[in-house]
């Protein structure tokens, strides 16, 4: 499993997609049977929310900004 703690304000998204060449059934067997797990730890001043999540590694985890349009 793969872990990513981050920061995000209000409106902010984060985007959770499967690494090219993945086996997806073995992908798929393995969230089903350990899920993704989301935790949403400190809310700071100025609306700042600390989040962590883990899922599994052939996943990306991103914030959406760095996604290619």
């Amino acid at each position: 499993m793969g872990f990513l703690t981050l920061s995000r304000r209000e409106g902010e998204m984060i985007r959770l997609t499967i690494d090219p060449g993945v086996d997806t059934e073995k992908l798929l067997k393995q969230l089903l049977r350990d899920g993704i797990t989301v935790h949403i730890g400190a809310i700071k001043r100025h609306g700042r929310a600390r989040i962590s999540i883990e899922a599994p590694k052939q996943m990306a985890i991103l914030r959406d900004e760095l996604v290619d349009a």
